[in-house]
């Protein structure tokens, strides 16, 4: 029911936003309008074009608002099952609201349309309002409404522990849902040391339920023994048609997400340490598939040059092939722009013990194995260029962890593993945050921040810090 209430409460949120959205661009149309009237003639001639009939943007509004309703949902502003601070939902809002001007400004800028730019800021300016006066008056409301007691769903908590009375605390922050705790039923006679909220202990459950008005009773325990008394409890409330639920927070899930699934009619309970949203999921592979085809079209000609340059200034082929690691663990070969003399790897050993940085990859800045023509590859990233094909094959994705070659995944530590939970990508958090100047243990510590952050619009963020990154080689060897 928790779930069905959020799902509920952030669609009637969308559709009052985009409501709000149509009415932010009527009262911008409306204020330009005016404008005409109230400022001098040769400042409006400033203005920008005259104003055109509502129906001629139409089609450009449409197109905005749903660039916008991209932007909030990857932004997280409908996001379910996070209760952010009132500042947080403001901040994102205004993020979106600005993302969605510049993306009014960009489309008329490109398509030279005749919009007026007071135009683009007023209906930027009335949306971010409306839409942040929207979420202070639903928290106003929430804050000083009284329900009436027949619309309250009253909830009793059964446990021992002192997570029962945390579980109170987590549910009243939902009090605007209608949810209040009707009070607290023990496991153990004193483990929660009495008070007017204790209802008594779960042998006497079935007095409980006829005393009081109950709608549910949720388990909360320490661990799974401190369930004692719960098939007597949930027979008792499935022959009154009480809801029963059971907090599995006994569980160890530092880091995973727990998620609830049926196979057929087997309930599976899921952790998982790695993104899994389906949909999002879908988008990113979209997103690569997309993006590195029309590199690898519109890039086509550079890379026939380079590759004929690196055959011209040395020996060996034009493309390097190289088994990485990719999805936990799978093998595949990646493409490179061959930078090193032929025969590179059998020399390894000989510098092995140069090498700059510590843990398992090796690194060296003056690499003597690297031709001339390969150093500038390398310091302008060129030589990754081939990997866009990787990307299409699916063995690795834009951004995402770095692809490492066997013998340095056979020297991780355990938690160093977990970077293998995600495709590896081309770029990623090490990439922009200095590369090769970032020792080996700081360079695990970024991938699992991108495993444990990860959004599309984390996605976003990184590939538009690789520009400039690579542009001025910061961090390469």
């Amino acid at each position: 029911m928790f779930r069905e209430h959020a799902k509920l409460f952030v669609t009637l949120q969308f559709a009052t936003d985009l409501l709000l959205t149509a009415a932010a661009f009527t009262l911008a149309y409306l204020t330009r309008s005016q404008l005409e009237h109230l400022v001098p003639s040769w400042l409006n001639q400033q203005l920008n074009p005259v104003i055109h009939p509502p129906e001629k943007y139409l089609l450009y509004v449409v197109l905005t608002v749903g660039w916008w309703v991209v932007a909030a949902f990857l932004l997280g502003l409908y996001r379910i099952g996070i209760r952010r601070s009132g500042r947080e939902k403001i901040r994102i809002v205004l993020e979106s609201s600005i993302l969605m001007g510049l993306f009014f400004g960009f489309l008329s800028f490109a398509l030279k349309l005749d919009v007026s730019r007071p135009l683009i800021a007023l209906f930027v300016f009335f949306q971010a309002c409306l839409l942040s006066f929207s979420r202070v008056a639903v928290a106003l409301h929430s804050r000083y409404r009284k329900h009436p007691s027949r619309n309250l769903r009253h909830i009793v908590i059964v446990g021992a522990s002192p997570r029962a009375r945390e579980m109170g605390r987590l549910i009243s922050r939902y009090s605007d849902w209608g949810l209040k705790i009707l009070g607290y039923v023990e496991t153990v006679p004193g483990a929660l040391q009495g008070g007017a909220d204790v209802l008594g202990h779960v042998s006497g459950i079935s007095g409980i339920i006829e005393d009081n008005v109950v709608d549910e009773i949720i388990f909360v325990g320490a661990e799974p023994r401190d369930l004692e008394g719960f098939d007597e409890v949930l027979a008792i409330c499935k022959e009154q048609g009480i809801r029963t639920r059971v907090a599995a927070d006994f569980f160890p899930v530092k880091i995973s997400k727990v998620s609830m699934e049926f196979l057929e009619n087997v309930p599976v309970i899921t952790f998982s340490a790695t993104p899994d949203h389906a949909f999002s999921l879908f988008l990113k592979r979209t997103m690569d598939v997309v993006l590195a085809s029309v590199l690898l079209v519109l890039l086509a000609p550079f890379m026939a040059l380079i590759g004929l340059l690196v055959k011209l200034t040395s020996k060996g082929p034009t493309i390097y092939r190289q088994i990485r690691c990719g999805l936990y663990g799978r093998k595949f070969t990646l493409y490179k722009f061959r930078s090193m003399h032929e025969g590179a790897e059998d020399v390894l050993w000989e510098i092995r013990h140069l090498g700059e940085m510590n843990g398992p990859v090796f690194k060296m800045r003056n690499d003597p194995r690297v031709t001339p023509f390969g150093r500038f590859l390398r310091k302008s990233s060129i030589d990754e260029l081939p990997q866009f094909w990787n990307v299409i094959k699916g063995d690795m994705s834009l951004v995402g962890p770095r692809p490492p070659l066997p013998e340095e995944v056979r020297e991780y530590t355990r938690w160093q593993r977990r970077r293998l939970s995600v495709k590896p990508g081309i770029t990623c958090l090490w990439q922009v945050s200095g590369r090769n100047e970032i020792d080996f243990h700081e360079w695990m510590k970024l991938d699992l921040e991108y495993i444990d952050q990860w959004s599309l619009l984390l996605d976003l963020k990184i590939l538009l810090r690789t520009f400039p990154v690579v542009l001025l080689g910061r961090g390469a060897r």
